[in-house]
């Protein structure tokens, strides 16, 4: 085991932090990106969605009242009428009729538990938007510090001079004119 000194240490630690930093600004930036938006593309703003979850519960509610007075309403008033008128129920048949009653309230129920469920999902989207919110502003506070370290770090290494400029950094070289090889005149 060899013993190293304190500066090799130090130059070691430096050039994986910087590693390190540069991949997870290559993770973190597009994931701020796009959690960036302005509030003009959200599908929908937290105000509209509480309404819409307001609403719904609120309709819910109706539904089950709804569904307890519907036999007192006039166009369901004559289901109960013709079920018991004794000669209209025998000529549509009493299995008939009673499934024909089932089915109305079945339908019924099925649309205050739709709208129900509808209120839940409005609270959901609301509550994951309130999440990624948050996410989006935490996300953009570590790539802000990481793009602080960033600098600190290259700043350090023109300082001093380092050797760590090979570290995740692409030269890219201009094309020049001079240099660029025409296919008809290739020899």
């Amino acid at each position: 085991m060899s013993l190293t000194t304190l500066k090799d240490d130090l130059l070691h630690e430096f050039r994986e932090e910087r590693v390190m930093i540069t991949e997870q600004l290559e993770l973190l930036d597009p994931l701020a990106t796009a959690l960036r938006k302005p509030a003009a593309q959200r599908l929908l703003s937290g105000g509209t969605l509480a309404i819409a979850e307001f609403s719904c519960y609120v309709i819910s509610l109706g539904g089950v009242a709804f569904l307890a007075f519907m036999h007192l309403i006039y166009p369901f008033s004559i289901l109960g009428n013709i079920f018991y008128n004794s000669e209209l129920r025998n000529k549509i048949g009493a299995p008939n009729l009673t499934f024909l009653i089932i089915a109305i309230y079945a339908l019924a129920a099925v649309g205050v538990a739709m709208v129900f469920i509808l209120g839940r999902m409005a609270r959901e989207i609301r509550l994951k938007n309130d999440i990624l919110h948050l996410a989006a502003k935490d996300i953009k506070t570590i790539t802000g510090q990481h793009l602080e370290r960033k600098a600190a770090f290259e700043t350090i290494e023109q300082r001093h001079m380092l050797g760590t400029s090979g570290i995740n950094h692409v030269v890219k070289q201009q094309a020049q004119v001079t240099h660029i090889v025409s296919a008809g005149y290739a020899a």
